[in-house]
């Protein structure tokens, strides 16, 4: 299992780093000193860098910073894409240099700056290109540049790359199925043919005359999916709860597990079994006027072909009221609700892991 999971981490941040290299865009400034005549790229961006080898947008702003941000979110929109202040993709641009698969270079290449706002995958083949201020107004202006033919080309070897970590996945997948790993490696497939999808739809609009060559390295992503779920399905996960008098705790996990798309067996032969243990305190405030209730559940997955301990789960809090019975009952709901609703994240989280 471990070899299967750091080949597809690997894989992953193999094409993380692909775009890394190819897309760190080189921000220069303007040789043109301040105060001087407007380029014309400023109005007329196409006439200096022509529509038919490049997509281009201006950005404005009273900050250098600002203007380069908002270039690429001109450019960004081309593809309907947004600008995303999420830090999702620096944390992959951190862990590919950390893995050794992005240079230095690569990672520097991002200011600190637009690195905060900018989603990576909006600027494969990006380059900010200029910049002028004009100091009578107190505005800078940027210029964001697509090379149609590189882009081309590195969203072509993209695409590739993800196809042949989505055959070795789903080769691995059909050899382990009756597992979570077999689960896992479909479940990375699946993200890598949408990867594909959304690359080949951006290539429609840099250059359509590659799209119909590229088709067959892009499988569709609905299909690996209903192929992942015919996976899970013959899955079974038996569940053991303790302190469980009436059922309903071990209904909860049925349902979590349910919902990503596994089924829950009391079959104790099955190779996963899910084991759940629960535990209530009552504790009274000093002026005796209120009641708490306090819950705790703790569980994990045991894996008896490997007789690991897996996805390990808790869950904590308390309930108040006049009466211990109410706030038992209070207790008993918030707790079902907080496994009906974190399990299933916690369990898909460790799927997603694989």
């Amino acid at each position: 299992m471990r070899k299967v999971k750091s080949f597809f981490a690997k894989a992953l941040l193999f094409a993380c780093a692909l775009q890394a290299g190819g897309f760190a865009f080189a921000a220069k400034k303007s040789n043109k000193p301040k105060g001087t005549k407007m380029p014309e790229w400023v109005v007329r961006p196409s006439a200096v860098y022509p529509s038919e080898s490049y997509i281009s947008a201006v950005g404005s702003a009273a900050d250098r910073s600002a203007s380069e941000v908002n270039a690429l979110e001109g450019l960004a929109s081309v593809f309907g894409q947004s600008i995303s202040s999420d830090a999702t993709a620096s944390r992959r641009m951190v862990q590919a240099k950390e893995d050794g698969l992005a240079t230095s270079s690569d990672f520097q290449a991002f200011s600190q700056d637009v690195r905060r706002k900018v989603d990576i995958d909006c600027l494969i083949g990006v380059e900010v290109k200029e910049f002028w201020e004009d100091v009578s107004r107190g505005t800078w202006h940027a210029v964001a540049v697509l090379d149609r033919k590189k882009a081309a080309g590195i969203y072509s070897d993209l695409i590739k790359k993800n196809f042949s970590a989505i055959e070795t996945a789903l080769k691995s997948a059909e050899s382990d199925k009756n597992s979570f790993d077999g689960f896992g490696s479909c479940d990375f497939a699946e993200e890598a043919a949408l990867e594909n999808e959304k690359y080949l739809q951006r290539l429609s609009t840099i250059d359509s005359s590659c799209v119909e060559g590229l088709k067959r390295y892009c499988p569709s992503s609905k299909k690996i999916h209903a192929q992942k779920m015919e996976i899970a399905k013959e899955i079974p996960i038996c569940v053991q709860t303790f302190n469980d008098e009436h059922g309903r705790y071990k209904e909860a996990f049925l349902k979590a597990i349910s919902a990503v798309g596994f089924k829950g067996t009391v079959d104790d032969s099955a190779r996963y079994t899910l084991m759940a243990k629960f535990a209530f305190e009552r504790s009274d405030t000093k002026d005796g006027k209120t009641v708490r209730c306090r819950y705790n559940c703790e569980s994990c997955i045991i894996d008896s072909k490997t007789g690991l301990q897996i996805v390990p789960f808790a869950v904590k809090g308390r309930e108040s009221h006049t009466d211990y019975k109410e706030a038992q009952r209070k207790a008993e709901s918030a707790l079902i609700e907080k496994i009906t609703k974190d399990f299933s994240k916690a369990f898909y989280d460790y799927i997603r892991s694989l």
